[in-house]
């Protein structure tokens, strides 16, 4: 189990830079959207964490939705809110 928290761990650590960049650039335009959506990104990362740890790679599936229906809109909404300041 110890290399399973192990890589649950360093996966989040992989894509917390990105999603940290996502929320600070989406926030410019959208701040409470990008919130909203950081905080499923955590939430889901917890999840994903603690399934992989007690249920091996199976376990991780449901903390791996989640955690995208974190980042997955904060990308359309960096997208949006880029454009949004290039029109500006």
């Amino acid at each position: 189990m110890y290399n399973c928290a192990q890589r649950a761990h360093q996966n989040t650590l992989e894509g917390l830079p990105v999603v940290n960049l996502m929320m600070l650039s989406s926030a410019t335009v959208y701040p409470r959207a990008a919130a909203l959506f950081g905080f499923t990104w955590v939430v889901g990362r917890f999840l994903y964490i603690r399934g992989y740890t007690e249920g091996g790679p199976e376990g991780r599936r449901i903390g791996g939705i989640v955690s995208h229906l974190g980042d997955f809109p904060l990308l359309i909404t960096t997208f949006c809110a880029a454009w949004h300041l290039l029109r500006a």
